[in-house]
């Protein structure tokens, strides 16, 4: 039996001891849970606003298959509300309009190889919602194509 002298001593150790595992597992179960974000999506643009739920610009395809001759893609977009969106083509500073409305889908038939930029913007404000680089191949002038070789018939 402990003696009234110690008696407070092991009191004091056995509260301190529950207080230190309390704190340990509000620590833990903490650590285990990412704490909530406002932001509702992440975007590979190096934008630091958030994207709008359910804002869709994309091209199909993308990259554009290369060639000789211009290549074309769809352009799909999606404002994620009933606002209209206006498409714009073409690099910062100097866009003209491509398509515009809510959603819907546009051909683009003349893509050209490198990048295309295409942005979607809010109609109202014409705040940036989206931006989509579309991509086509450079033809390598470098690479030879295999030419045929007429197969001789034999001389009779």
């Amino acid at each position: 039996m402990l003696t009234p002298r110690r008696q407070p001593l092991a009191n004091r150790i056995s509260w301190a001891a529950a207080i230190c595992l309390a704190l340990g597992g509000l620590f833990v179960t903490s650590c285990e849970h990412p704490p909530a974000s406002n932001s509702t999506a992440s975007s590979p643009t190096p934008r630091t606003e958030a994207i709008a739920a359910g804002v869709v610009l994309r091209a199909d395809p993308n990259p554009v298959p290369g060639g000789t001759v211009a290549g074309k893609t769809t352009i799909r977009w999606k404002t994620g509300s009933d606002a209209v969106g206006d498409v714009y083509v073409g690099p910062a500073g100097s866009e003209r309009l491509f398509a515009s409305g809510p959603k819907g889908s546009q051909d683009a038939p003349w893509i050209q190889p490198g990048s295309t930029e295409f942005r979607l913007y809010n109609h109202a404000d014409h705040k940036l919602l989206e931006q989509l680089t579309v991509t086509m191949p450079s033809v390598d002038a470098s690479v030879s194509r295999p030419t045929e070789t007429p197969i001789s018939s034999p001389s009779p």
